[in-house]
C-alpha cells in the first residue's frame, strides 16, 4: 500500500499563518508515484474548488506534489484535503489518514485565515511558579505572622523550606512569603535550564496564598513586592529573553475586592450588578465561600476588566509593563450561572479588546477537557492542555484518569499502564480535535499547582518511565510548561493541592540531576531554528512502545518513548524522514538506520531522541 503524509507545519503548508485571500502552497508527499493528485479546498461561495497538483521534486526521499491556492471561505476556517489516484482508484488523505470515502469536515485539515497568533509560543519552553514558595528574595516584603484572620484561618509565616500546612490548619493563610523579587533573581537560573517563559501563578493583591480571591486586579500584591517590584521582573525577565504570563481568575473576586465591599454596601451601586446572588448572599465559585462570582451581564464591569484602555486586564499588558500573555483561570465557567451562558461572549470580546493592544499576547485557557470550542481563532490562543497531554501522560505511567477518581482527583487510583497503541491514539486525536494552527499554542503540562506532581506518586512513579514522560510533552507540537522543582523532583505528596506546593529546594545537593539533565536537553533541542514549527507524526510501535517524529528538510527528531521491562529493539519506518544519518541525542541508546527502516536498541524502561539528517532533503525539478 502506498504511503502518504502531510501536516500542517512549515514544510507543507507556506506561510503558515495567511491573511485572508492570500495564496498558500499546500505540499503533500507519497512512498512511490501515483497517477494524479488533487487539492480540495474552501471557496468563498462555501464551495470545493479543485486545484491539480504538480511533482515538485523529492522530499526526504519521498514524492513531493505542491498546489498553490488562495485562502478564502468567507469569515469561517478554511478546511482542505487532498484526492490521488492509483490503480484505476481514487482515494483520499485528511487528518484521518487515508480514505475511500470525502473525508467529514471535522477530520479536514484547517487554517484560519488573517490568525492574529503569538508567533513566539511554538518555539518556547515555559517555567511555571507558584510565587509564595519560589524564591524569597527580598525580606522587607511578605505578610507578616497574625498579619489578619479569614475564613476561619489566621496568617502564619512558617520557615520557607517547611513542608506547607494541610488545608484544614493553615486555610490558605501560610505564607512562606516567596516574592517577585526572588523570581528576578533566579532569572539566570531559568536561562540555564532553558527557559524562554515563565507562567506565574496570580500575583494581584488578594488574602490568601493563592491570589485567587483577588482584593485588587489593578495592583500587585504588596507581600510579592507590589507594581515596582513586577515592573523590575519584567525588565530583567525581557533582557534576558524571557516572556512573563500572568495568572488571572475574572470569574471571581474576594471578599474584600473594593467592587464587593461597595456592592454589600450600596444595593443601588454600579458594583452591585457585578455580582449574582442568591437571595441571602452572593454567588460563589463552586460554593468556595471566599471566592465570589462576577455577573457578566454587567457592562460596565466588563468595561472595567478587559475593554476600556485603563481595564485590569489592559494595564499590565500596556507600558510599562508590556506582561506577554493571560493565563485565565476556570475559563470555561466564565459567565455561566442558571440562565446566563456568557462565557463565548465574553472571551470573544476578551480577546478582541486584548489583541488590539498586543497582537502578539497569548491567552491561555484553564480547561480539563476537550478546549476545541474556544481554539477557533476567536477566543483563546490555547489551553493548558491536560486533555491532549497531562491525562495521557499519566496514564502512561499507570495512574487512573483524576476524573475517575473521588477527592477532586488528588489521589488517582493505580490502574494497568495504557499502551503504546493507546497513546498513539490518544495523543493523535488530541492533536486533530483542534484547529491545526492551534495546536501549536497548546501549554503542554503533566503537573501544575492544581495536581499532585506525577513523580510523588511512589506507588507507581519510575524514574525512568518518568524521563520518557518528559520527552513526550516537549517533543509535541506546543508549548511544553515545566511545574517549578519538577526538573529536581522537588518533595511533595499525594492527597491535595497543598502537597502539590512544596516550597522550591535551592540545595542543589538535593536535586535529581539526572531529571535536571532530562529537562534541560529537551529545552535545548527546541531551541533549534526548525524544531517549533516542523510536522509531526505520532506512532504506535507496540504494546510498550510509541514514537514521535518531528519531521523538517533535511533533518527529523525521532522520540522513541518506551515503558519495556527489558533490553530490546524496536523499529520505526523511515517514510519521508531523513535517512542519511543516525545518532543519539538524549538517552541510552543504540540507532542505526538500515535500509527503510531505523533500528534503535533501548536499556531496560529508557527512552530516546534520535537525530536523523540528510543532505539533499529537497531536490527541486
Amino acid at each position: 500500500m502506498i504511503e502518504v503524509f502531510s501536516s500542517f507545519s512549515d514544510l507543507f503548508v507556506s506561510p503558515l499563518y495567511p491573511r485572508k485571500g492570500e495564496s498558500t502552497e499546500f505540499s503533500i508527499v507519497f512512498s512511490s508515484r501515483p497517477d494524479s493528485v488533487l487539492l480540495r479546498a474552501d471557496d468563498d461561495n462555501g464551495l470545493l474548488s479543485t486545484y491539480p497538483m504538480a511533482e515538485r521534486g523529492m522530499l526526504n526521499g519521498a514524492c513531493c506534489y505542491s498546489a498553490k491556492a488562495p485562502v478564502t471561505s468567507g469569515d469561517g476556517p478554511f478546511h482542505y484535503f487532498f484526492v490521488f489516484f492509483t490503480d484505476g482508484r481514487s482515494w483520499y488523505y485528511s487528518k484521518r489518514g487515508i480514505t475511500r470515502n470525502t473525508p467529514k469536515v471535522g477530520d479536514r485539515f484547517t487554517l484560519i485565515p488573517s490568525l492574529e497568533a503569538p508567533e513566539w509560543v511554538p518555539g518556547a519552553t515555559c517555567y511555571q511558579i507558584f510565587p509564595d514558595r519560589f524564591f524569597s528574595g527580598d525580606p522587607s516584603v511578605g505578610a507578616r505572622e497574625g498579619e489578619y484572620e479569614m475564613d476561619g484561618g489566621r496568617v502564619t509565616v512558617p520557615p520557607f523550606d517547611s513542608v506547607p500546612a494541610p488545608y484544614h490548619e493553615a486555610r490558605c493563610l501560610d505564607f512562606h512569603n516567596g516574592d517577585l523579587e526572588g523570581i528576578r533573581q533566579k532569572i539566570p537560573y531559568l536561562a540555564g535550564l532553558g527557559v524562554s517563559a515563565v507562567y506565574i501563578n496570580p500575583i494581584n493583591d488578594a488574602r490568601t496564598v493563592h491570589r485567587y480571591d483577588s482584593a485588587s486586579f489593578f495592583h500587585v500584591d504588596p507581600k510579592l513586592g507590589g507594581d515596582e517590584a513586577f515592573l523590575r521582573l519584567m525588565d530583567a525577565a525581557h533582557s534576558a529573553g524571557i516572556r512573563v504570563i500572568v495568572d488571572i481568575s475574572i470569574n471571581h473576586t474576594g471578599r474584600s475586592n473594593p467592587w464587593f465591599l461597595k456592592a454589600m454596601e450600596d444595593p443601588e451601586s454600579e458594583e452591585r450588578g457585578f455580582y449574582y446572588s442568591d437571595g441571602t448572599d452572593a454567588r460563589c465559585w463552586q460554593g468556595v465561600r471566599t471566592l465570589v462570582q462576577l455577573d457578566y451581564s454587567s457592562q460596565a464591569l466588563r468595561d472595567r476588566m478587559y475593554r476600556a484602555a485603563d481595564s485590569a486586564m489592559q494595564k499590565f499588558i500596556r507600558s510599562p509593563y508590556m506582561q506577554d500573555g493571560w493565563r485565565l483561570d476556570v475559563a470555561p465557567e466564565v459567565g455561566r450561572a442558571g440562565r446566563d451562558q456568557l462565557t463565548a461572549e465574553v472571551w470573544r470580546e476578551v480577546r478582541k479588546s486584548l489583541k488590539s493592544v498586543r497582537r502578539d499576547l497569548y491567552l491561555v485557557g484553564e480547561d480539563w477537557d476537550d478546549s476545541a470550542e474556544y481554539l477557533q481563532g476567536d477566543m483563546w490562543d490555547g489551553a493548558m492542555n491536560y486533555y491532549g497531554v497531562s491525562r495521557p501522560l499519566r496514564s502512561w505511567m499507570g495512574e487512573r484518569d483524576r476524573f475517575l477518581t473521588g477527592g477532586w482527583g488528588h489521589d488517582p487510583e493505580r490502574e494497568e499502564p495504557w499502551t503504546g497503541e493507546e497513546m498513539a491514539a490518544a495523543l493523535s486525536d488530541a492533536l486533530s480535535s483542534v484547529p491545526d494552527q492551534m495546536a501549536f499554542f497548546q501549554m503542554n503540562l503533566f503537573d501544575s499547582h492544581d495536581t499532585p506532581r506525577l513523580h510523588c506518586n511512589r506507588a507507581i512513579f519510575d524514574k525512568r518511565i518518568y524521563a520518557g514522560i518528559v520527552i513526550a510533552a516537549f517533543m509535541l507540537p506546543g508549548m511544553p510548561s515545566i511545574y517549578y522543582g519538577d526538573e529536581n523532583l522537588l518533595d511533595g505528596e499525594m492527597g491535595s493541592v497543598e502537597a502539590a506546593r512544596y516550597p522550591m529546594c535551592w540545595d542543589e545537593s538535593r536535586w535529581d540531576m539526572d531529571t535536571h539533565e532530562v529537562y534541560r536537553s529537551m529545552a535545548e533541542l527546541r531551541k533549534e531554528k526548525h524544531f517549533p514549527l516542523s510536522a509531526c507524526r505520532i506512532e504506535a510501535l507496540d504494546r510498550e512502545a510509541f514514537a514521535i517524529e518531528r519531521i523538517s528538510r533535511g533533518k527529523a527528531e525521532v522520540a522513541v518513548i518506551s515503558r519495556c521491562p527489558r533490553r530490546r529493539t524496536v523499529h520505526v519506518g523511515l517514510f519521508a524522514l531523513p535517512k542519511g544519518s543516525a545518532s543519539v541525542r538524549y538517552g541510552d541508546a543504540e540507532a542505526v538506520i538500515d535500509g527503510s527502516t531505523l533500528r534503535v536498541t533501548l536499556e531496560a524502561f529508557s527512552s530516546a531522541v534520535i537525530i536523523l539528517s540528510e543532505d539533499n532533503a529537497l531536490a527541486l525539478r
